[in-house]
């Protein structure tokens, strides 16, 4: 089994609609507790060989001393920082030293950086709920590309696409990404969620962009299939034969566990933190290693819900009839928790181990 820490280092800039972790402004973490942290995480990770990672959040460049960091997190013998390089730009473009900061990213081997796209201008910031994000975002990205960096986009899909595409494509062709993603916002039970659902596209968005999405080097066909098969009426068919409570009892492969700012180690992805560990700073490497050997995945579903908690198959076939048929969402398992949130359906509860 894979296992990633989210390993909270300072705040993010913005507050997206969809995020499904605890985003917008936070604590930093102090930098001795980062390396401490770093080294206590390396020595629990020995016990699970080639299997254990951490990803360096939300917003690394909030950080005074992120290069310091850097370094210690490119420098471990037995876990990997995985760099997903995405970054809001707010925090790097408000640096006096953001040449530094990009040159510790490439001398530590960290060359993908990414932003993300709601739209152009005032859509964008509507949904990260920041005015200038846009503006940030862009000229993070020329700023990246200036450096030598492999630039990425993610194109966040929402409602706005639709009117916004042309505009889009021109500023796809502008910054000249190496890369472009496209991504379709999933739905889990946290408390911030329901904000995106009016942005949230429909098939007809998906249809109107039809024609952009060769372009933004997509397939079309492939989008547009995906969109169907995550659609809610899809949902229903696929719900009419199911049994319900399987899906809880298959095996993930996946662990997340998350870090956060004052160094509590949780169970669970940051924002739906399942089971207090301790304080990763005074915690035995060996415990923590027990722990978590005894922890089941928790990518999906029963990450979320208890199978005594879950609603029957009529209920929950009929709260998926009541959303609109023509909603997207990321996967079959957003469309489940998106109508357990119309049943009020309480979720785990946060305990100590």
């Amino acid at each position: 089994m894979e296992i990633n820490v989210d390993f909270l280092v300072s705040g993010c800039n913005t507050q997206c609609k969809h995020c499904y972790v605890n985003g917008g402004p936070g604590p930093l973490m102090r930098t001795d507790d980062a390396l401490a942290c770093i080294e206590k995480l390396d020595q629990i990770a020995a016990f699970f060989p080639n299997s254990m990672s951490f990803t360096l959040d939300h917003e690394p460049m909030n950080h005074p001393e992120i290069g310091m960091i850097l370094d210690a997190a490119s420098h471990t013998k037995h876990i990997t920082n995985f760099h997903h390089g995405m970054t809001t730009g707010l925090g790097l473009m408000a640096r006096g030293d953001r040449e530094a900061v990009i040159q510790a990213y490439l001398e530590n081997g960290y060359i993908e950086f990414g932003i993300t796209l709601h739209g152009v201008s005032a859509h964008h910031d509507e949904i990260v709920n920041r005015k200038g994000a846009f503006e940030k975002a862009v000229a993070a990205a020329r700023f990246l590309s200036q450096m030598g960096c492999t630039v990425q986009i993610s194109l966040m899909v929402n409602r706005f696409f639709a009117e916004d595409a042309d505009q889009i494509s021109r500023l796809i062709d502008d910054v000249k990404a190496d890369d472009i993603y496209f991504a379709i916002p999933i739905f889990t039970p946290h408390a911030n969620m329901m904000r995106f659902e009016p942005y949230r596209a429909t098939l007809e968005t998906f249809e109107a962009i039809l024609c952009y999405l060769p372009r933004w080097n997509q397939n079309a066909e492939e989008i547009l299939e995906k969109a169907r098969e995550n659609s809610v009426g899809m949902a229903e068919k696929r719900l009419e034969s199911m049994d319900l409570q399987s899906l809880w009892k298959e095996e993930q492969d996946t662990l997340y566990l998350s870090l956060h700012q004052d160094c509590m180690l949780y169970v669970g992805n940051s924002g739906v933190e399942t089971q207090v560990i301790g304080d990763l700073r005074e915690l035995a490497p060996e415990m923590v290693a027990d722990v978590i050997r005894n922890l089941p995945g928790n990518s999906d579903y029963g990450a979320f819900y208890d199978i005594a908690n879950l609603p029957s198959m009529a209920n929950t076939l009929e709260a998926v009839k009541a959303l609109p048929r023509n909603l997207v969402y990321g996967d079959f398992a957003s469309i489940l928790y998106r109508a357990f949130a119309d049943l009020d359906i309480p979720t785990k509860l946060l305990s100590k181990i």
